[in-house]
């Protein structure tokens, strides 16, 4: 899409242009934080289209499409980096090839999605082993001091998971969980968080993005992660009805397959694929 077709959407749901661009927290690194806020922006342009889609970090395309490359690398070169979900494993060689012939670098997940096994897996998750005594958990709300984000912010750049801005993780931009355990001196030692990214005119409409399970090194190997994952999805499915998940997982890591898998997640022959302009991300790699 040119960026002049781009410009061409406005606004609407009952949210003023104003409304829209009052900036929320920015997270993550440098490179990831201004990535975040240029995504914002045109994020305002875009939310009404069901083409896209997003969550809190970039502005992704919802679904592969044969004409829908070109938007991907406007996205990628506008924000830094840009998404595509749900593509065909037949279909993302030539997708890949494409965007690295447009000068881009390339980053890949395998979509895993949820069971019905999930949500009993969740809650015997969360009964079987509970929290340390010494933490508290922290459901993330409107009202949640930014110092307490700031805490969650650390832990996920420790682990070099992305934490989405606020105004999605505070819920103001619909179906959202963002859950924490903090120490006695209020330390955010683990997060997970998940998020509903999809337009209601999707086809993936109610479809959430889950992850973000990150726990401090000094604290691994007591279950925080599982923990925090199992209260997110729960509290998704409780608080807003929402039955369906997705994640992505990089093909050589077992950690996460093992995890997801203990929670009735599948792989699926469908994939994520990110556009990376290495302008403003050297490393080619926005997260882990």
């Amino acid at each position: 899409m040119a960026l002049g077709a781009i410009m061409a959407f406005v606004p609407s749901c009952g949210m003023t242009l104003h409304e829209t661009l009052d900036e929320p927290e920015f997270f993550g690194t440098p490179e990831q934080q201004a990535m975040a806020q240029r995504a914002w922006s045109l994020w305002a342009l875009l939310k009404d289209d069901p083409r896209y889609s997003s969550y809190g970090r970039g502005v992704a395309l919802a679904a592969a499409a044969a004409d829908n490359i070109p938007a991907q690398i406007a996205l990628a070169r506008i924000t830094g980096a840009g998404a595509c979900e749900h593509i065909p494993g037949r279909d993302l060689p030539g997708r890949r090839a494409a965007l690295e012939a447009a000068g881009l670098a390339t980053d890949g997940y395998v979509s895993w999605t949820n069971t019905p096994a999930t949500f009993d897996r969740a809650r015997q998750r969360l009964t079987a082993r509970p929290l340390p005594a010494d933490l508290s958990l922290v459901v993330v709300d409107a009202d949640t001091p930014a110092a307490v984000l700031a805490q969650i912010d650390a832990v996920t750049q420790a682990c070099e998971v992305f934490l989405p801005n606020g105004a999605y993780m505070r819920g103001r931009m619909g179906p959202a969980i963002c859950v924490a355990a903090l120490d006695g001196a209020g330390r955010a030692v683990g997060a997970a968080a998940s998020a509903d990214p999809f337009h209601p005119a999707s086809d993936h409409s109610g479809t959430c993005w889950w992850g973000m399970l990150s726990t401090h090194p000094e604290r691994r190997g007591e279950g925080i992660a599982s923990y925090l994952g199992a209260m997110a999805l729960i509290e998704m499915q409780d608080r807003f009805g929402m039955r369906r998940f997705f994640t992505g997982i990089r093909q050589d890591n077992a950690a996460s397959e093992a995890l997801c898998t203990g929670f009735g997640f599948a792989a699926q022959d469908e994939h994520i694929l990110v556009a990376i302009d290495p302008r403003h991300f050297a490393g080619g790699r926005v997260s882990k």
